[in-house]
């Protein structure tokens, strides 16, 4: 068997928002898991960050299925939610971030983690772009798409949408199977 071709682990990060604009709209839960070299996915955490006021898109609540009220009983200040994903990271040592459609995230999450490029290495991994360049080069047939359902869903694996930590595992697993097809074992 041949050893998983990651050199370190990978922390597979998700959010869930109030709506589309970072500058407008709360960033309401992250999702992080951690994809060692190994190839298995360990470490769920999802975090949930209070807000004094929040202004959200009906459209982005009726989505993420979030029901405010519990959300704020529920959160953690955003100092504190900073601080815990300041600790995982940490726990892991500086490695690289990984998302689908990951500059979205990145919008929300610069503004809670100024010194994100301190925490975490730069660059970071996108299964949407991976799954984009491995389409056009013929691994992945066309017809599949790049949303993370549509990538799920070919390669078999069950996942709940739209829920942080649900669609940072998934994104997780979907990576794996990319690897595989980039690396012909698929």
């Amino acid at each position: 068997m041949t050893p998983f071709p990651l050199r370190q682990p990978i922390i597979f990060l998700d959010t869930e928002t109030g709506g589309r604009d970072p500058k407008r709209h709360p960033l309401l839960t992250i999702g992080l898991v951690t994809l060692g070299l190994d190839g298995q996915i360990s470490r769920p955490l999802h975090l949930l960050v209070k807000h004094d006021h929040y202004e959200v898109e009906a459209g982005a609540m009726e989505v993420n299925g979030i029901d405010l009220e519990a959300h704020d009983a529920a959160a953690q200040p955003p100092e504190a939610v900073a601080a815990a994903v300041r600790e995982y990271a940490a726990e892991v040592g500086r490695v690289m971030l990984g998302g689908h459609n990951f500059n979205f995230d990145l919008g929300f999450l610069r503004p809670l983690l100024p010194d994100l490029r301190k925490v975490f290495r730069s660059g970071y991994v996108d299964t949407k772009l991976s799954a984009q360049f491995l389409i056009h080069a013929g691994a992945l047939p066309h017809q599949i798409g790049t949303p993370l359902s549509q990538l799920t869903e070919h390669f078999g694996i069950e996942y709940a949408a739209h829920n942080a930590l649900e669609d940072a595992a998934a994104t997780a697993k979907v990576y794996v199977e990319l690897l595989k097809l980039a690396g012909g074992s698929g």
